[in-house]
Formats: C-alpha cells, structure tokens, sequence
C-alpha cells in the first residue's frame, strides 16, 4: 500500500491549532497579535480554514514553522509515526516531480 493512502485527506486545522497551542502553553488570548479570539475559536472550532497569511501569523505567534502548523494537520495523532509517514509522503511528491 501507498503512503499516499494513508495519509488523512483533510486538514483539521483546528485540532492541530488547538494541540500546537496547547503544547506551548498558549491560550487564545496569547494569539491576539495573529488574529481575532473570535477568528481563532472559529478555526478551533472548524468553522472556518485559515488563510495562508493567517497560517504564517499563528505559526509566528507559537514560534514554529508555518509548515509545522500545515503538517499537523494532516496528523490526527500528532505522534512520531503519523509525523514520519507524512514525511514521507512529502518526499516521494516531491522525488515524483524532480524527475518528470
């Protein structure tokens, strides 16, 4: 099987904004300079997605790459295994398309 298929086919950027967040010991609040608290619950609460302008400012806020914030959301379970497959999956899209 592909690593392709196991890979979730939605973000939940709201479960990972939530997640991220939390393991830096950030309240909605400490995310005021990003975005609104109403914006940032609205994410949370996957009621809407997030710009990628609003990616890079919530990323800036806890201090981790935009890109960790987009990955996490493709990881339910935030561990090691699901963050490793993901990778990999990056890496053979990216391999697919050096050599076409």
């Amino acid at each position: 099987m592909s690593s392709r298929k196991r890979v979730p086919p939605q973000a939940d950027f709201g479960r990972a904004l939530q997640q991220l967040r939390a393991a830096r010991g950030l309240v909605q609040e400490d995310m005021l300079l990003a975005t609104s608290r109403r914006h940032i619950s609205r994410i949370e609460q996957g009621h809407q997605v997030p710009s990628i302008r609003t990616i890079e400012v919530l990323a800036e806020q806890m201090q981790i790459h935009p890109l960790t914030l987009v990955a996490a959301a493709y990881c339910p379970d935030l561990d090691a295994a699901s963050v490793s497959e993901l990778l990999k999956t990056i890496k053979t899209d990216f391999q697919g398309m050096a050599s076409d």
